[in-house]
């Protein structure tokens, strides 16, 4: 089968689920809990109503949140209004995926490829040397080591970016995490693993497509699909199913997320949470929507932030 491009219509899982109900569509675009995942509240004011958080990243006492089309917002610590930040970004960018290196915010994106920022997230700039790089979903900074996940692979750069080295050939990538100094990858066919900073890889995992994979500090998630979560205890050697308590495995989960020695999922119907590293699951209602798909989830100091997927671009 032709490998093509996924994470673009993730969302519409046609093929994979026929939810009896469609997911209503919430007011918010974002919600956030203060008080570990027990109730949530609205936190979007300053983002359009019709955008979707694609990504989210903490830095110190401020929170970055990429959109799909409407641009990059930040908010500090104990403020209750996101304000966008890019000034010269491409018309309607598409942006899945942010990270830092140094002081350069990255964000890959799915026509432009790897663009970074020196001035805080205000101008944007492409390296000349990405031209063969395509849609980028997934970004990941180690020391001086920057990778990015695209559609034909893994490329790392030494440099910041100014030159690129495709390392892992021949598959989609869409994403990464890493644990102590061991780095894993979510492919289109399964699962990587780098113990050398991103030089050569393995297959610990296949042959499920993966969406996304998380840690928790001491074990892997694979969020597979059609497949349900699968977690490893012994960095990716032996998996085992992780879905007790959430439904079907064809509603499958987009995030994972340590907060509090608790266990956050971002899934299909919902936000769930596990107190035993995902042996059993149980949905959050407090403040949150009906059946609706949460898409991004992220660790603050303050919280938990998530924000919800299926919106009209």
């Amino acid at each position: 089968m032709k490998e093509t491009a996924i994470i673009a219509s993730l969302l519409l899982l046609t093929s994979f689920v026929s939810p009896q109900h469609p997911p209503k569509t919430p007011a918010s675009v974002i919600y956030h809990s203060q008080d570990g995942g027990k109730s949530w509240k609205p936190f979007d004011n300053g983002i359009p109503q019709d955008a979707t958080a694609s990504a989210f990243l903490v830095l110190a006492d401020r929170v970055l949140a990429t959109t799909d089309y409407h641009g990059i917002y930040s908010i500090k610590e104990g403020e209750s209004k996101w304000k966008r930040i890019d000034e010269d970004l491409p018309e309607k960018v598409d942006i899945n995926a942010i990270t830092s290196l140094g002081n350069s915010l990255i964000i890959g994106t799915l026509r432009h490829g790897v663009m970074f920022s020196d001035t805080n997230g205000k101008s944007w700039s492409s390296p000349a040397s990405q031209t063969k790089i395509s849609a980028v979903r997934g970004l990941h900074a180690i020391g001086n080591t920057l990778l990015a996940g695209a559609d034909e692979g893994i490329y790392r750069s030494m440099d910041r970016g100014k030159t690129w080295n495709h390392v892992f050939k021949g598959v989609q990538v869409n994403g990464f995490t890493q644990k102590n100094d061991i780095l894993y990858a979510a492919l289109m066919n399964g699962a990587a693993m780098s113990v050398d900073k991103g030089v050569t890889w393995k297959y610990v995992y296949q042959p499920r497509t993966l969406h996304d994979i998380s840690t928790d500090g001491e074990r892997i998630y694979a969020m597979t699909l059609g497949g349900g979560l699968k977690k490893s205890n012994n960095n990716g050697q032996t998996w085992e199913d992780a879905n007790n308590g959430m439904g079907t495995v064809n509603l499958y989960t987009f995030e994972v997320k340590r907060f509090n020695n608790k266990l956050f999922a971002a899934q299909w119907y919902g936000i769930y949470q596990s107190e035993d590293w995902g042996t059993s699951w149980s949905l959050i209602k407090n403040g949150l929507p009906d059946s609706t798909a949460f898409t991004t989830l992220e660790a603050t100091r303050s919280g938990l932030i998530s924000g919800i997927g299926l919106r009209k671009k």
